[in-house]
């Protein structure tokens, strides 16, 4: 998958421009806050239609503009193609290859990208909702039922907090509860299965990262009381689960809120048998990170085929020298990949074009002349 060109109308701070794009990818080099990670949301927003900073869609408009647009050109197997994004202040639209894409889930993962940013570092010290939608959105960009069945679990569990909250009886919550379940099980089983098949993945990239071999891991800690290898059976986790819903009746309806199901699973990641996310070091957190997002780019080229983009925000300055080099070793030139920087670095831009990011200004050398 490479991108071939890019058209920006009124995206943040940049300058609207359209650009060819060459098959490697570029470095984008510039001081900070001249625009370099905003092309690189852009990027991301034609990827996962939304901000990977976490913000509105209006906030993404340039100021005293009404709208932003960005659109590219691509090739996916063997096939060139177009999308297109924009949103004001009232909804998005979405174009691929010309047509309308009525609902965003409908053409997620039609151009795949995956992001490094030192942001990430929150994967692995920040909250266990964090890690919980890493793992969603990595099963959702590959699995249109496992978007739906997210969807619909979620829709019960808010309809089952209400009847918590509104007081009425544990008979009123059977017919609830069991749609919470039906809903959250394939969750459950998928999430088991995902971590599973990337467990060995995992300590064999951190530790190629980190050039050391000593206990890089994930385990899945289900919310419902099974452990990981029953996580993987229906009926295992059905029976647990119903269990867990009529003893944690009283606390759940004391809470307001339901304290048992897929909204509370755990993705734990350790070193050495410590949680990184109380005991790990910067360096060791940082190297845990790079593992999920490079291990996130294997799965979906596994599994759709295709080979993501790579966006990649500052993050060699994020890393010390050796584990920045094994990165850059470990990435070669396989994928198509955006690199932001704010110096010129030989060893980073040998075999990629630098583009010159200056006040929103994108400024990309003319190719050499043929001789």
């Amino acid at each position: 998958m490479r991108l071939t060109e890019v058209r920006l109308e009124q995206f943040r701070n940049l300058v609207d421009v359209g650009l060819e794009v060459p098959p490697e990818g570029a470095v984008l080099v510039g001081s900070n806050g001249q625009g370099k990670t905003n092309f690189l949301e852009a990027i991301h927003y034609l990827s996962r239609f939304r901000s990977f900073r976490g913000s509105a869609h209006v906030d993404a408009v340039a100021f005293g503009a009404g709208h932003f647009r960005i659109e590219a050109g691509f090739t996916s197997d063997g096939r060139s193609r177009t999308l297109a994004v924009s949103a004001d202040r009232e909804r998005r639209r979405i174009l691929l290859d010309g047509a309308p894409i009525g609902r965003p889930s409908e053409a997620a993962g039609t151009l795949l990208a995956v992001s490094l940013r030192p942001e990430d570092l929150e994967l692995v010290t920040g909250s266990p909702s964090a890690r919980r939608e890493y793992v969603d959105e990595l099963l959702g960009l590959a699995s249109r039922p496992y978007r739906r069945a997210l969807a619909e679990y979620d829709r019960v569990l808010r309809q089952r907090n209400e009847l918590l909250r509104s007081g009425r009886g544990a008979a009123q919550l059977e017919a609830w509860d069991e749609s919470l379940i039906s809903s959250g099980v394939p969750i459950v089983i998928s999430r088991a299965h995902l971590v599973r098949r990337l467990a060995d993945r995992f300590a064999r990239t951190a530790a190629r990262v980190a050039a050391e071999d000593d206990g890089y891991a994930i385990a899945y800690r289900p919310s419902v009381p099974v452990d990981s290898a029953a996580a993987e059976r229906e009926s295992d986790v059905r029976e647990a689960w119903s269990r867990a819903l009529v003893d944690r009746y009283e606390v759940d309806r004391v809470r307001g809120w339901t304290t048992v199901g897929p909204h509370r699973d755990e993705l734990e990641i350790v070193k050495g048998g410590r949680g990184l996310e109380r005991f790990g070091s910067q360096g060791e957190c940082r190297t845990a990170a790079v593992a999920l997002r490079l291990m996130e780019a294997e799965l979906l080229e596994a599994d759709t085929g295709r080979r993501p983009i790579l966006l990649l925000d500052d993050v060699f300055s994020e890393l010390d020298g050796g584990r920045g080099e094994r990165l850059l070793e470990w990435l070669g030139d396989r994928h198509q990949r955006f690199v932001t920087s704010p110096r010129p670095l030989a060893w980073l831009t040998d075999g990629l074009a630098a583009w010159r990011v200056s006040a929103g200004r994108i400024e990309c050398p003319a190719p050499a002349a043929a001789g």
